[in-house]
């Protein structure tokens, strides 16, 4: 075996060794963090605000993601258990869910800035404009769009044979060949990725322009403690997604202009290196929402602290209700201990005091 071929193979584990030990990351604190999400976001204090509708609906998808879509990838990416390889069906509808349900989570952070952009308007007309109505009809939307938008992915995937990391020949599931599979790069990079990073950082901007063009923050509208927290909470969501999703627009960039390109096996395997790692640290965008609004959202701590001593709380009155049960029981049992000894004493007390007679 030459040395070309060992840096291969090398490369090879290393990809398997990233993509399952950065999923396993994924799945345990997206998993812990957006299960409390879930909980925290439909509490009396938050669930009336249009901004927390939007992080509620995309931890949803999220979840979907974490606890579907993340074990899948680890069992076809680090066992080779792929079952799009051999089954169209499957394919078609896997690869459309799954780029589907990633890319709305995105969106409806985007919705939540634009839901900040219109709250800190110094127009009253354009204020009311933020509304839990709004809210419900946006998202009910962007997911219609995003799911039409999609429609093309069934359509122009198919099976096909491929080389994999080891130059073996391998079906897998694929765009058609040709101009659809540049599409899809491009397509993949821009709604996933490029499109919503922009816009967050767009209305993120604008808003900061309101507030400035306001002088202050007015008092009835943007000033209240909630409002506050909630742009502090999708600020730092918004950081993640581009952070996340940046290193794979890199990528896809690079992969379309480098694809006419000739390339040795070498190449490219360190390119498919630099795609699985970009690939795999996405799923971050999807996991770590709990930890960053916890770190910057004052409100959502409270409400953390709330549910956590409520359940400590009712978890010490079962042990303190066990244990009072414990001892009454304990007692009635004294008692009745005490009860059958008084008797006995008496029959005994009885019987000598016949035996004595006679």
């Amino acid at each position: 075996m030459s040395s070309i071929d060992d840096t291969i193979n090398q490369i090879n584990a290393a990809i398997v060794s990233i993509v399952i030990a950065v999923s396993f990351i994924n799945l345990t604190l997206g998993t812990i963090g957006l299960v409390f999400n879930v909980i925290i976001f439909t509490r009396p204090s938050l669930r009336n605000e249009p901004c927390s509708l939007y992080f509620f609906s995309s931890t949803c998808f999220n979840l979907f993601v974490i606890l579907v879509i993340v074990p899948i990838r680890i069992a076809s990416e680090g066992f080779n258990t792929d079952i799009t390889s051999y089954n169209i069906g499957i394919c078609k509808l896997e690869f459309f869910v799954f780029y589907v349900v990633r890319t709305i989570p995105c969106w409806l952070i985007v919705l939540a800035c634009v839901d900040r952009y219109l709250k800190s308007s110094t127009k009253v007309h354009i204020r009311r404009l933020s509304s839990l109505r709004t809210a419900k009809i946006a998202i009910y939307f962007i997911v219609s769009v995003l799911i039409i938008l999609h429609i093309h992915m069934p359509i122009y995937y198919e099976i096909t044979r491929t080389f994999d990391g080891y130059g073996n020949l391998i079906p897998a599931c694929y765009g058609q060949t040709g101009f659809y599979r540049k599409f899809i790069a491009f397509w993949s990079m821009a709604s996933y990725s490029l499109c919503p990073s922009l816009l967050m950082i767009l209305f993120g901007m604008l808003t900061v322009r309101n507030v400035h063009l306001s002088g202050r923050i007015r008092s009835e509208v943007t000033s209240r403690r909630i409002d506050r927290q909630l742009a502090c909470m999708l600020t730092a969501q918004v950081l993640a997604i581009v952070f996340s999703t940046l290193p794979f627009s890199v990528y896809r960039l690079y992969a379309s202009f480098t694809a006419s390109l000739p390339k040795d096996a070498t190449r490219l395997a360190w390119e498919n290196l630099a795609f699985k790692s970009a690939s795999v640290l996405t799923y971050f965008a999807h996991s770590t929402s709990f930890y960053l609004y916890t770190l910057a959202g004052t409100i959502f701590r409270k409400e953390l602290v709330k549910i956590v001593r409520r359940h400590l709380w009712k978890r010490n009155e079962i042990h303190r209700t066990l244990n009072l049960h414990g001892q009454q029981q304990s007692e009635k049992v004294q008692k009745v201990i005490k009860k059958h000894e008084a008797t006995s004493k008496d029959r005994y007390g009885c019987i000598a005091k016949n035996r004595t007679e006679l």
